[in-house]
């Protein structure tokens, strides 16, 4: 049977100046090593549960090269909150009833295994900081000192973001508008649907802030037909539950993946941040509404695609 994978790196801001070979190179990278373990020719970095589906295995294989990269906001890249500190979170899920969450991680090198190690070793679904820091711990998983986070691109954020809203009233700013996440959809040649998404949060944010990628059905869902990834405003994702509704618009509207994706999608404003999409045939969708979304395409036919702004940079279908 057939295989697909979607990635993407996050719907903030991308200025036009910064070096988009850089980010597909990265991508492609990101791409590669998720689809390696997809596709049965390596076997996977990190220690899965024995029973893990290769699907959930190769979007976690994703996941942890994006978060080794500091170009996106998750893990090594991740952005600094209000008081100059990492708080990230991680979700995975499957379409067999399987997932994990967590909050607020300041040391964990790798939180989507973090969140893994949830789904596969607690009866839990969901935990929050300082009890998920200390299982990760617990489970072995490498911890890093805060200079391995601390990326002189996310400090610069952080410093413009702190002196905005000291000249701002709340209302009137965001804190710097850095709302990026990372994530990957994947279904293997089994039919099993998986999704993983990590993040560092949004820059500046209040000290204990959560946004949509731990909550299942805002930052990620999946259905038996369907798994979705969202990225951008977290508060947007989990009131409008943008996910679970395409889920649902196929589930129960019966919807193609395309058109479940664009119904949900016209529910968004500009900057509101994009998604990226798998269905049980292989079907793969992506969109956004930002100025650009970091994501790359790769099925068992061999169809590969590229992209940081909207048009496809690097596609050998049409």
């Amino acid at each position: 049977m057939s295989w697909s994978l979607a990635i993407h790196g996050g719907a903030e801001p991308v200025s036009l100046s910064e070096d988009r070979e850089l980010y597909r190179s990265e991508l492609a990278k990101c791409l590669d090593k998720g689809a390696a373990v997809l596709s049965g020719q390596s076997t996977p970095s990190f220690n899965p549960y024995k029973h893990l589906n290769v699907a959930m295995q190769s979007v976690i294989e994703s996941v942890i090269a994006l978060e080794n990269c500091d170009l996106f906001n998750s893990g090594r890249g991740s952005c600094f909150n209000c008081e100059g500190e990492l708080e990230m979170d991680a979700q995975v899920a499957d379409n067999r009833g399987h997932f994990g969450a967590c909050a607020g991680l300041t040391r964990i090198r790798n939180p989507v295994l973090a969140a893994e190690r949830i789904m596969t070793e607690t009866k839990h679904g969901f935990v929050v900081s300082p009890s998920a820091e200390k299982f990760a711990i617990q489970q072995g998983l490498h911890t890093e000192p805060f200079e391995y986070f601390h990326t002189e691109r996310r400090w610069k954020q952080f410093e413009a973001g702190k002196l905005l809203s000291e000249q701002a009233q709340p209302a009137d700013t965001d804190g710097g508008g850095h709302n990026g996440t990372v994530g990957a959809c994947a279904k293997d040649a089994d039919g099993n649907i998986a999704c993983a998404v990590s993040t560092g949060g949004t820059t500046n944010k209040m000290l204990g802030r959560v946004g949509d990628s731990p909550v299942f059905g805002s930052g990620c869902f999946v259905s038996e037909k369907t798994g979705v990834c969202g990225t951008g405003r977290g508060e947007v994702f989990m009131y409008k539950n943008t996910c679970s509704r395409i889920c649902a618009a196929m589930d129960y509207g019966q919807l193609p993946l395309k058109s479940a994706c664009e119904k949900e999608m016209s529910r968004l404003l500009a900057d509101d941040g994009g998604v990226i999409a798998v269905d049980s045939t292989g079907e793969i969708f992506m969109d956004f509404t930002t100025q650009a979304m970091p994501r790359a395409m790769l099925d068992s036919s061999g169809r590969r695609a590229i992209a940081v702004w909207k048009e496809w940079e690097e596609c050998n279908f049409s």
